[in-house]
Parts: C-alpha cells; sequence; structure tokens
C-alpha cells in the first residue's frame, strides 16, 4: 500500500507534465516521472502522448506499487517501516532498482539502523549530485524516520 505521504512527496518532486516530453536521462516521460520507454503500456494500452491529471495519478500510484513490489526483492525492504520505507521507495522510483540496490553501503547501514551513515552514504553519490535538494530531503528522511513536507498539490 502505498502512503499519502509518499504519492504526494513523488508529485512534488517529478512534477506534472500532461505531453510526453524528453527528461535528462534522455527518455520519452510522461505525468508524473513515468518512462514512456521502458513502459509505454498501462492496463493493455499504449499510454497516448497527452493524458489528464487523473490518468497521471492513477499511472503514478501504479508505478509506485510497480517498484515497491520489486523491492521486495531485497530482503532489508521489509525491516523498514513508515517513512523510512517511502524513502527507499522514492529513491528506487527514481534511480530504477538497480540504481537503488548500487547503493550498497547505504543499504547495509539501514539494516544496521545507522541511520546517519544511511544519510551520509546517499549524500556521497552522483545521485545527491545531481539532483542535490530531492536528495537531501530523502536522505533527512531516513535519518529521522519522519515524512518531510510537500506544498499542497
Amino acid at each position: 500500500m502505498i502512503s499519502e505521504e509518499l504519492f504526494n512527496q513523488t508529485k512534488f518532486e517529478e512534477g506534472l507534465r500532461l505531453t510526453a516530453y524528453i527528461c535528462p536521462a534522455g527518455k520519452k516521460t510522461i505525468g508524473y516521472g513515468h518512462n514512456l520507454e521502458a513502459n509505454p503500456y498501462f492496463e493493455g494500452n499504449r499510454i497516448p502522448d497527452k493524458i489528464t491529471k487523473e490518468q497521471a495519478e492513477v499511472i503514478l500510484y501504479h508505478d509506485l506499487n510497480n517498484v515497491a513490489t520489486r523491492l521486495a526483492a531485497w530482503h532489508g525492504f521489509e525491516l523498514l517501516q513508515g517513512a523510512r520505507k517511502d524513502a527507499v521507495i522514492q529513491m528506487a522510483f527514481q534511480l530504477g532498482f538497480d540504481g537503488f540496490m548500487g547503493f550498497k553501503n547505504m543499504r547495509k547501514a539501514l539494516l544496521r539502523c545507522e541511520w546517519a551513515e544511511a544519510k551520509a552514504h546517499a549524500l556521497d553519490s552522483k545521485w545527491a549530485r545531481q539532483t542535490p535538494k530531492r536528495a537531501a530531503r530523502v536522505a533527512h528522511q531516513l535519518l529521522t524516520g519522519q515524512h518531510y513536507s510537500v506544498p499542497s498539490i
């Protein structure tokens, strides 16, 4: 189950684009960061190059659930709770599962409940250099176990 906080944080971080565009990673994207090249279909239908806000929200919810399901393969995921679990889902949503799994030292720190160390490893990364404000918010959430606030969307 995707929390309302995670859903709203991801909407805030990704921003909404109702017309397909090319993201900084060079991928055709729509809605709240949905990669159309990797996932061109939703519920058996090709996603068009123009969608509504409601469609974007449904796709995002589905995408976040898929990320959470994929993260269940990492044995540390079930040990996390609440805001820390949501922070991990958000990282994996942005970076992809393989990108998140590349954070080996951060994941080891999370398994040991070494929150300050996990934050430090998260911030010592290409991810943090490319999206410093988002990474700082997510890493702080790993540290505190508290969701960060976003403006009303």
